[in-house]
């Protein structure tokens, strides 16, 4: 074993070698993949679809580094003796070939599993300028990407430990991978600020990276003297020019009309949402604990509780002492009863905006914590049951809110995902849900004891009114709960 063994070999093991150049770009992709992926987890999609994103864009892209490279570079070198094509460790990736075959297997990956193409992209291609800025120290093993001749003291300072590796064909060379590198780095912190601060659209994350990337590029080609040429013009220039031209223009929005989301669809909670059932949640609640427990006393406070956590959770807190079960089994029986009473009333403007929502072409949906046999009952007492095909109910999951599994059920089953949905609640668990889900999330104040709780766990909007929701959907902004 034989540790630096060439400037070029970070190990040699008998006949195997193990370059700088491909452990840098892995660590680059490594570092990428693990920034990516707290992204997309953030975001409400599971980690599953980072790893197969990453293990195909990183096949897809390598290959298509290396064509491009290899198509571009001395062809007939390469068709001389073809089996030099694969050997990349050797050095020779061409990053305008990778990033494009990269894009394609992530556009094909969203069509085949529904996912909106552009909101993967703005979260993961900028974090490419990562793994770009790691992988040009690969270039300075292998002593590439380098510029014109310089004096030596132009390394004198904060560049003095790079003088020696710039030393290239008997003079020293300007370290335009050195630039690139800091240059990707200054780009991805400048996107990623934008995005956060700037105007909220889909499109800033990729055209962001196109524009900033095909300007330094130019830049940096101008300089290079080890350039990919075609037709005595510089093939990195050429695609930088309309990396930048297209970047550029996203960003004014010039494309939105491309990939521009369908009208979001709208899932909706039950209780305090669609239907105003506080008097027969109360009431029920009052049977069955008073029936065990005739000497409890309830405060506004606690039935203000019974609202959104499941029916399990309030038993288990205000009676640990009893089975879980039949409590439960008692208020059901009793809930339904005094769905018959008429007790059970539409919300405030909910039949107005359930018509207008129709009338407009919206999906909608129902995800709830009750069962879903008495949502339909409560929707068909207060004659809403015509708006909703897809009921989600507590008998349709295995994990209930504030777990993402009832929005996601739900969202499924309209054909949609999760980058262009919207979820009504009333309660701070539906709150956390759509944001566990990674859907936009509003909130409406069905009880003035609720409204700082509410507040404080941020939803994307507050409303007082359902009526509002009409405004909210004119809105211009992507529909996923960081909006992003």
């Amino acid at each position: 074993m034989e540790f630096f063994p060439t400037r070029e070999i970070l190990l040699r093991i008998g006949s195997l070698e193990i370059r700088w150049y491909a452990v840098l770009i892995m660590t680059g992709a490594l570092l990428t993949y693990f920034i990516s992926s707290r992204e997309v987890k953030k975001a409400g999609y599971h980690p599953d679809i980072m790893d197969d994103l990453f293990v195909g864009a990183m096949f897809f892209g390598i290959l298509g580094a290396r064509i491009w490279y290899v198509l571009f570079s001395d062809l007939s070198y390469y068709l001389a003796d073809p089996i030099r094509i694969i050997q990349i460790w050797n050095g020779g990736l061409a990053i305008q070939g990778g990033v494009m075959a990269g894009l394609l297997f992530a556009l094909y990956y969203c069509k085949k599993h529904h996912y909106q193409f552009m909101h993967l992209v703005d979260m993961i291609l900028p974090n490419v300028l990562v793994a770009q800025a790691m992988g040009r120290w690969g270039n300075f093993a292998n002593q590439e990407c380098y510029g014109p001749v310089v004096e030596d003291s132009y390394f004198n300072g904060i560049l003095g430990f790079i003088k020696d590796g710039m030393f290239i064909d008997g003079h020293y060379r300007m370290p335009m991978f050195f630039i690139e590198s800091c240059l990707c780095i200054l780009g991805w912190i400048l996107i990623q600020l934008y995005r956060r601060h700037g105007r909220k659209m889909r499109g800033n994350g990729f055209f962001g990276y196109l524009a900033w990337y095909g300007v330094i590029r130019f830049f940096i080609e101008h300089y290079r003297t080890d350039s990919l040429v075609v037709g005595g013009l510089k093939t990195a220039q050429l695609i930088g020019i309309g990396m930048a031209v297209i970047g550029l223009a996203g960003l004014a929005g010039a494309f939105k009309k491309l990939y521009a989301g369908k009208k979001p669809a709208l899932i909706f909670d039950l209780d305090g949402t669609l239907l105003d059932t506080e008097k027969a949640i109360f009431a029920s609640f009052d049977e069955v604990l008073h029936r065990h427990m005739p000497d409890l006393v309830l405060t506004e406070k606690d039935y203000v509780s019974f609202l959104g956590p499941t029916l399990q959770e309030s038993f288990k807190k205000y009676a640990p002492d009893f089975d879980t079960e039949t409590l439960v089994a008692e208020y059901r029986e009793a809930n339904r009863k005094l769905h018959d009473t008429g007790i059970v009333q539409p919300i405030r403007h909910v039949p107005e905006l359930l018509k207008w929502l129709k009338e407009n072409g919206y999906q909608m949906a129902i995800a709830s914590s009750k069962k879903a046999e008495t949502c339909r009952l409560g929707l068909k007492v207060t004659g809403l049951d015509e708006y909703f095909d897809i009921i989600i109910g507590a008998d349709d999951v295995v994990k209930h809110k504030p777990d993402k599994e009832t929005i996601v059920k739900a969202y499924e089953a309209l054909g949609t995902s999760m980058s262009n949905t919207i979820y009504v609640g009333d309660s701070p668990s539906d709150v956390v849900c759509a944001r566990n889900a990674g859907v936009f999330s509003i909130a409406l104040v069905s009880n003035e004891l609720r409204r700082q709780e509410l507040s404080d766990i941020k939803p994307n909007r507050l409303i007082d009114d359902m009526a509002e929701i009409e405004s909210i959907l004119q809105e211009d902004h992507p529909w996923t709960y960081n909006m992003m």
